[in-house]
């Protein structure tokens, strides 16, 4: 292709500059809407991601058979440590932390209130992505930690007195007396409602349960280790009357949810084609329209109607690519802007009070931090180029079966 057809269709951008910037700002918007939107979605799936694998579910998990099912007080693993043992020594496993859930009732004074006992190893949880991830002041023994909505309910405050009742997992009844050391906002939202937090040994003297817990929390040394971790444990002997499950097993919906977010940007491509077709071949079918003569003179002074169809789909192209680059320029602002502050999706409801939506004892957070890969430009680029060539067809087409004569007059 001769440089001078590419130079004529860069100069044939700017005979209508009204026009033209029409069309780029259709398609920037375009690309603008996919970016923006899927930089969006990849931070909300990264808060679900960090929200499964993080505070209350971990990358693989550890129970007696049938315990998810039943949840029963008495389905708990035995001979713990010798499981936390084996568990540890595995080379991916990051950090397992053992744990304890029990129904009871908790009175502060004469009401009592529905409660779960909880029963955490301290040193582990109050880490980065444990259940008391940022906890300041070491829980003493006799002391509890309740989830702030439970304390709501209860008039339950730092320094009170409470009594804990329920039933062992021999069989006997489970009653102590604890103070309240404080009042919690967990990112589990089962600790939330009705958290009782204890140590673990606290818990295992209260339920009668030595050297016993309900459930292992393994966290992977790093992401996408859940299931290799899974199947080496599952082989081995020590652990073989166990059920070990990776976290996408655990949590299947919110896996969907993860995996349907990735398709978010292929919708809104659509949105890019559209704005793409209207705003090209409208610019493209009335600039040819107005250079009928031009084109006539071209064809008898001998041009062949093929440059005639290179300098339309060069015009298409070029205007394609700059609509994308202001659409991406607009798209990265958005995302540099909300980098570090983030995007606090709960205000959108109008109330101030929601921070996060729970499901299934956990909590998502609503605050998103968008990002985007390099894979989400792409697409738009993709796109609009495949969009401009074929809006291009049609006023190629209709240039190259011009008739000189016919032309000129025109």
């Amino acid at each position: 292709m001769p440089l001078s057809t590419l130079k004529i269709g860069w100069r044939n951008l700017g005979r209508n500059k009204r026009r033209t910037a029409l069309a780029l700002l259709a398609i920037g918007v375009g690309q603008f809407a996919l970016l923006a939107s899927n930089g969006l979605m990849r931070g909300y799936a990264d808060n679900i991601r960090l929200a499964i694998t993080g505070p209350m579910i971990g990358h693989v998990q550890v129970h007696a058979r049938q315990w998810r099912e039943e949840r029963a007080l008495d389905l708990y693993m035995d001979g713990l440590g010798d499981i936390m043992t084996e568990i540890r020594a595995d080379q991916g496993v990051g950090s397992a932390a053992a744990r304890i859930y029990a129904p009871a009732l908790m009175a502060p004074q004469q009401d009592a209130f529905i409660a779960i006992v909880v029963g955490l190893d301290m040193e582990i949880e109050s880490q980065p992505y444990g259940m008391l991830s940022g906890l300041d002041e070491p829980l003493k023994e006799k002391h509890v930690l309740l989830g702030h909505r439970l304390a709501k309910k209860a008039g339950a405050e730092p320094g009170t007195e409470i009594a804990v009742v329920g039933q062992a997992a021999d069989g006997s009844l489970a009653n102590d007396l604890y103070i309240v050391q404080d009042i919690i906002s967990s990112p589990a939202d089962l600790v939330n409602q009705s958290g009782v937090v204890m140590s673990l040994a606290d818990a295992q003297t209260l339920l009668v349960m030595p050297d016993q817990a309900h459930e292992i929390v393994i966290r992977a040394t790093q992401a996408g280790q859940a299931e290799g971790i899974t199947e080496r444990l599952g082989q081995d002997p020590a652990l073989a009357d166990l059920e070990i499950s990776p976290w996408t097993d655990i949590v299947p919906e919110l896996v969907i949810i993860l995996k349907t977010s990735d398709y978010v940007g292929y919708f809104v491509v659509v949105i890019v084609f559209i704005a793409a077709v209207a705003g090209i071949a409208n610019t493209l079918m009335m600039a040819t329209f107005e250079r009928m003569h031009e084109f006539g003179m071209l064809l008898a002074l001998g041009s062949r109607p093929r440059r005639l169809i290179h300098m339309i789909v060069i015009e298409a192209v070029l205007t394609g690519i700059l609509g994308v680059l202001i659409g991406t320029a607009l798209g990265y602002l958005f995302v540099f802007a909300t980098a570090d502050s983030g995007i606090d999706m709960a205000s959108w409801g109008g109330s101030g009070e929601v921070k996060d939506m729970a499901y299934k004892g956990l909590n998502l957070p609503l605050h998103v931090f968008p990002r985007l890969e390099l894979s989400d430009t792409l697409l738009g680029l993709v796109a609009v180029l495949f969009t401009s060539l074929v809006a291009s067809v049609w006023p190629a087409w209709t240039a190259a079966r011009l008739e000189p004569m016919e032309a000129m007059r025109a």
